[in-house]
Protein backbone atom coordinates (compact mmCIF):
# COMPACT_ATOMS: atom_id res chain seq x y z
CA UNK A 1 0.00 0.00 0.00
CA UNK A 2 2.80 2.42 0.81
CA UNK A 3 4.64 1.58 -2.39
CA UNK A 4 1.61 2.55 -4.49
CA UNK A 5 1.38 5.91 -2.76
CA UNK A 6 5.13 6.53 -3.03
CA UNK A 7 5.21 5.65 -6.72
CA UNK A 8 2.14 7.76 -7.46
CA UNK A 9 3.21 10.84 -5.51
CA UNK A 10 6.87 10.94 -6.49
CA UNK A 11 7.99 8.61 -9.25
CA UNK A 12 4.96 8.69 -11.56
CA UNK A 13 4.50 12.46 -11.32
CA UNK A 14 8.19 13.01 -12.12
CA UNK A 15 8.08 10.68 -15.09
CA UNK A 16 4.84 12.26 -16.35
CA UNK A 17 6.35 15.74 -16.14
CA UNK A 18 9.47 14.64 -18.03
CA UNK A 19 7.43 12.85 -20.69
CA UNK A 20 5.10 15.83 -21.20
CA UNK A 21 8.05 18.22 -21.47
CA UNK A 22 9.68 15.91 -24.02
CA UNK A 23 6.51 16.05 -26.14
CA UNK A 24 7.07 19.81 -26.34
CA UNK A 25 10.54 19.22 -27.76
CA UNK A 26 12.38 20.08 -24.57
CA UNK A 27 15.36 17.81 -23.77
CA UNK A 28 14.41 16.18 -20.50
CA UNK A 29 16.29 13.93 -18.11
CA UNK A 30 14.93 11.52 -15.51
CA UNK A 31 16.71 9.76 -12.66
CA UNK A 32 15.84 7.17 -10.07
CA UNK A 33 17.88 7.01 -6.88
CA UNK A 34 17.91 3.47 -5.49
CA UNK A 35 21.10 3.50 -3.46
CA UNK A 36 21.05 2.11 0.04
CA UNK A 37 23.81 1.87 2.60
CA UNK A 38 24.05 0.03 5.93
CA UNK A 39 22.60 2.65 8.30
CA UNK A 40 19.65 3.44 6.02
CA UNK A 41 18.97 -0.22 5.31
CA UNK A 42 19.17 -1.06 9.04
CA UNK A 43 16.53 1.62 9.67
CA UNK A 44 14.33 -0.02 7.03
CA UNK A 45 14.36 2.99 4.72
CA UNK A 46 16.90 2.03 1.98
CA UNK A 47 16.71 4.87 -0.59
CA UNK A 48 14.29 7.17 1.23
CA UNK A 49 12.78 10.43 -0.04
CA UNK A 50 15.58 13.00 -0.51
CA UNK A 51 18.33 10.50 0.32
CA UNK A 52 20.08 11.54 -2.89
CA UNK A 53 20.53 15.14 -1.70
CA UNK A 54 23.86 14.66 0.17
CA UNK A 55 25.21 12.76 -2.84
CA UNK A 56 24.22 15.33 -5.46
CA UNK A 57 25.58 18.24 -3.40
CA UNK A 58 28.75 16.45 -2.30
CA UNK A 59 27.90 16.60 1.39
CA UNK A 60 27.86 12.90 2.27
CA UNK A 61 30.32 13.66 5.08
CA UNK A 62 28.12 16.42 6.57
CA UNK A 63 24.63 15.04 7.14
CA UNK A 64 22.56 16.05 10.15
CA UNK A 65 22.71 13.91 13.32
CA UNK A 66 19.27 12.40 12.62
CA UNK A 67 20.26 11.31 9.09
CA UNK A 68 21.42 7.69 8.76
CA UNK A 69 25.22 7.93 8.71
CA UNK A 70 26.67 7.55 5.22
CA UNK A 71 29.85 5.46 5.27
CA UNK A 72 32.95 7.29 4.11
CA UNK A 73 34.15 4.72 1.58
CA UNK A 74 35.64 5.09 -1.89
CA UNK A 75 32.41 3.73 -3.41
CA UNK A 76 30.22 6.28 -1.64
CA UNK A 77 32.55 9.13 -2.60
CA UNK A 78 32.67 7.95 -6.24
CA UNK A 79 28.86 7.90 -6.46
CA UNK A 80 28.67 11.38 -4.92
CA UNK A 81 31.38 12.76 -7.22
CA UNK A 82 29.55 11.41 -10.28
CA UNK A 83 26.26 12.95 -9.13
CA UNK A 84 27.91 16.30 -8.38
CA UNK A 85 29.39 16.28 -11.89
CA UNK A 86 26.04 15.43 -13.50
CA UNK A 87 24.13 18.13 -11.57
CA UNK A 88 26.79 20.82 -12.01
CA UNK A 89 27.07 20.27 -15.77
CA UNK A 90 23.29 20.27 -16.09
CA UNK A 91 23.08 23.60 -14.23
CA UNK A 92 25.91 25.04 -16.33
CA UNK A 93 25.12 23.66 -19.82
CA UNK A 94 21.66 22.06 -19.70
CA UNK A 95 23.08 18.57 -20.25
CA UNK A 96 24.08 16.23 -17.41
CA UNK A 97 27.61 14.89 -17.99
CA UNK A 98 30.05 13.25 -15.57
CA UNK A 99 33.65 12.43 -16.40
CA UNK A 100 34.23 8.70 -16.71
CA UNK A 101 30.50 7.93 -16.29
CA UNK A 102 27.79 6.80 -18.72
CA UNK A 103 26.25 9.39 -21.01
CA UNK A 104 22.86 10.38 -19.61
CA UNK A 105 20.40 10.10 -22.50
CA UNK A 106 17.35 12.29 -22.81
CA UNK A 107 14.21 10.59 -21.56
CA UNK A 108 12.46 10.65 -24.93
CA UNK A 109 15.08 8.22 -26.22
CA UNK A 110 13.43 4.89 -25.36
CA UNK A 111 12.09 6.20 -22.02
CA UNK A 112 15.67 6.35 -20.77
CA UNK A 113 16.68 7.41 -17.28
CA UNK A 114 19.76 7.32 -15.09
CA UNK A 115 19.62 4.79 -12.30
CA UNK A 116 21.76 5.71 -9.32
CA UNK A 117 22.33 2.55 -7.30
CA UNK A 118 25.90 1.47 -6.50
CA UNK A 119 27.06 3.41 -9.56
CA UNK A 120 25.29 5.44 -12.26
CA UNK A 121 23.89 3.39 -15.12
CA UNK A 122 21.43 3.97 -17.92
CA UNK A 123 18.12 2.13 -17.73
CA UNK A 124 14.82 2.22 -19.62
CA UNK A 125 11.08 2.26 -18.96
CA UNK A 126 11.03 3.04 -15.25
CA UNK A 127 8.37 1.05 -13.34
CA UNK A 128 6.28 0.52 -16.48
CA UNK A 129 3.44 -1.53 -14.95
CA UNK A 130 2.78 0.69 -11.91
CA UNK A 131 2.93 3.79 -14.10
CA UNK A 132 0.43 2.32 -16.58
CA UNK A 133 -1.94 1.80 -13.63
CA UNK A 134 -1.41 5.40 -12.44
CA UNK A 135 -2.10 6.69 -15.96
CA UNK A 136 -5.45 4.84 -15.99
CA UNK A 137 -6.42 6.07 -12.53
CA UNK A 138 -5.66 9.70 -13.35
CA UNK A 139 -7.30 9.49 -16.77
CA UNK A 140 -10.52 8.11 -15.28
CA UNK A 141 -10.64 10.77 -12.56
CA UNK A 142 -10.02 13.58 -15.05
CA UNK A 143 -12.59 12.21 -17.52
CA UNK A 144 -15.26 12.02 -14.81
CA UNK A 145 -14.71 15.69 -14.04
CA UNK A 146 -16.20 15.42 -10.55
CA UNK A 147 -13.22 14.17 -8.52
CA UNK A 148 -9.89 15.68 -7.75
CA UNK A 149 -7.56 13.77 -10.05
CA UNK A 150 -4.23 14.58 -8.49
CA UNK A 151 -2.80 13.24 -5.25
CA UNK A 152 -5.63 10.72 -4.98
CA UNK A 153 -3.66 7.50 -4.68
CA UNK A 154 -3.37 4.75 -2.16
CA UNK A 155 -5.73 3.49 0.52
CA UNK A 156 -7.57 6.78 1.15
CA UNK A 157 -8.43 7.49 -2.47
CA UNK A 158 -12.11 7.52 -3.50
CA UNK A 159 -13.55 4.76 -5.72
CA UNK A 160 -12.60 4.98 -9.38
CA UNK A 161 -15.17 6.30 -11.85
CA UNK A 162 -16.05 4.14 -14.89
CA UNK A 163 -13.62 3.72 -17.79
CA UNK A 164 -15.66 5.94 -20.10
CA UNK A 165 -13.73 8.47 -22.19
CA UNK A 166 -10.40 7.00 -21.18
CA UNK A 167 -8.02 5.34 -23.57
Amino acid sequence: MLTASRDGFFAWTSQRLVRDQAKLGVPTYLYYFDHGYPAADAAGIHAFHASEVPYMFGTIDRVTPLWPAIPQTPGERALSEAMVDYWASFARDGTPVAKGQPAWPVHADAKAYMLFADAPRVAHDLLAAPFALNEQVICRRRAAGNQPWNWNMGVISPPLPPKENCR
